[in-house]
């Protein structure tokens, strides 16, 4: 049912879009989208739909990670190896690996120093001399993992980004319930190659929750 679904608002975005003479910006997924260029804005628009923020949000999230990982790019006697930044609803997630300690915390201070982030989680692999994982065999096991989630009707798998660091797969978005969460854990866990699965995806719930306490500890204050 899902598939179908899934062409009849292709083919209605393919038609809307061929009629039209104005481009539409329309921001990229956050994370790896693992999608051929040729149909990026249709897979793009197609998950904006299902997405469970609001389009406003994604927007902001969008700008927030574009800021961020800009800021890492360029600051100076950084060592970057394997940065990605993610944003959701204003909380911000570095995933990857770093070559100093000191790197480590240097990237930290660049998000804290970014007003408009809410919160910080990092997620980093300490660079090792031998890797018995390439970069290659990351990207490959990144797109088995996100080609696993969008075949599965269990979890909606445009919801849902995927990092590969040394063959870990950390699993970031959000859905619309804890069920699917933990589907995408476990739908994950069975792809050939995954050493370990990470999981920071939210339910709707839990983001509704965590809004709500973070409101009480502001009144508390």
């Amino acid at each position: 049912m899902r598939n179908i679904k899934f062409l009849c608002l292709l083919m209605l975005i393919s038609s809307f879009l061929s009629g039209c003479s104005t481009s539409i910006l329309i921001p990229p997924l956050p994370g790896p989208t693992m999608i051929p260029s040729s149909i990026g804005t249709l897979y793009n628009a197609y998950a904006i739909s299902t997405d469970e923020r609001g389009f406003q949000t994604i927007i902001e999230d969008e700008m927030l990670e574009t800021k961020i990982q800009h800021a890492i790019l360029n600051e100076k006697g950084l060592e970057i190896l394997d940065i990605s930044t993610y944003a959701y609803n204003g909380h911000v997630y570095v995933i990857g690996k770093y070559d100093e300690k000191e790197d480590f915390q240097r990237i930290r201070q660049i998000v804290k120093n970014t007003k408009e982030a809410n919160s910080l989680t990092t997620y980093l692999f300490a660079e090792k001399e031998e890797e018995q994982c390439s970069a290659s065999d990351d990207y490959l096991l990144q797109m088995s993992v996100k080609t696993a989630l969008l075949n599965d009707d269990s979890v909606w798998g445009a919801n849902v980004a995927v990092k590969s660091v040394q063959c870990n797969i950390i699993l970031l978005g959000r859905v619309g319930d804890f069920n699917e969460a933990v589907a995408a854990k476990q739908i994950t866990a069975r792809v050939n190659g995954v050493k370990s699965v990470k999981t920071f995806i939210r339910s709707s719930r839990q983001n509704k929750y965590l809004r709500q306490n973070k409101r009480i500890a502001a009144v508390m204050n």
